[in-house]
Parts: C-alpha cells; sequence; structure tokens
C-alpha cells in the first residue's frame, strides 16, 4: 500500500494507527487500526444488511453502536485492555450502527420532504 493511501484511509476513519492496536501482514501493520477496519467492513456489509433486514428500529441500531461504545471508552479509562478481535467485531457492529444512524437521517428528511412538498407548493394549505 503506498503512503499516499494510508494517510487517506487514516483520514477517513480519523484513526490513530497505533501498531500495537492493528492487523499485521507480513509483518507489518495496516495503516488503520482493528477497529477502524471493522467499521470499514461494517461500512460495507451494511449494503447486505440493508438490502436483507430493511429500515431497522432505533432501539436496534443503537444496540449495534453500544459494544463498540463500550469497548472503546473502558479501554479510553484503562478498565481493561482489549484485544485486536475484540475491536474488530465491536468495530463491524458499530460501522452497521452508524450506516444506519446516516440512512436513518435520510430515510427520515426524505419521507418529510415529500410531506412537506405539496404543503409549499400549494401556498401552505
Amino acid at each position: 500500500m503506498t503512503e499516499r493511501t494510508e494517510r487517506i484511509m487514516k483520514m477517513f476513519f480519523l484513526c490513530h494507527g497505533i501498531p500495537e492496536r492493528c492487523f499485521h501482514h507480513k509483518g507489518k501493520p495496516f495503516p488503520i487500526c482493528a477497529r477502524c477496519t471493522g467499521l470499514g467492513v461494517g461500512y460495507v456489509l451494511s449494503f447486505i444488511v440493508l438490502a436483507i433486514v430493511g429500515m431497522m428500529h432505533w432501539w436496534i441500531i443503537l444496540l449495534l453502536l453500544c459494544p463498540m461504545a463500550i469497548d472503546g471508552f473502558g479501554q479510553l479509562f484503562t478498565f481493561w485492555s482489549s484485544t485486536n478481535p475484540r475491536r474488530f467485531v465491536t468495530g463491524i457492529l458499530g460501522g452497521i450502527g452508524i450506516f444506519y444512524v446516516f440512512f436513518f437521517i435520510w430515510y427520515e428528511g426524505y419521507h418529510f420532504g415529500q410531506k412537506l412538498g405539496p404543503f409549499i407548493w400549494n401556498g401552505g394549505m
């Protein structure tokens, strides 16, 4: 992977890229940590989940975000030291949750606009 690609990935995910928290391939660490790798996988899987499941309730979306938040804050405040597989799995769940947060905002905004359009074009009546 080129240095430019690595910088773009770190900027896109806002990732620290600490080598101990990254997966390694042939002795070289990935440019992004295990959690951010999981987020990327989660974003991709979200399209498949959306096609199969459709729109989720907001509380399910919140539940998908909880494991990543709990693990991240637990590690940040040194309650425990997380492992790369755990970071990866919580990242996948968080990636799906984050995708659905943005999809939910778009979905609700779109339908609000559909209802508001006739109101505006008919002079507010």
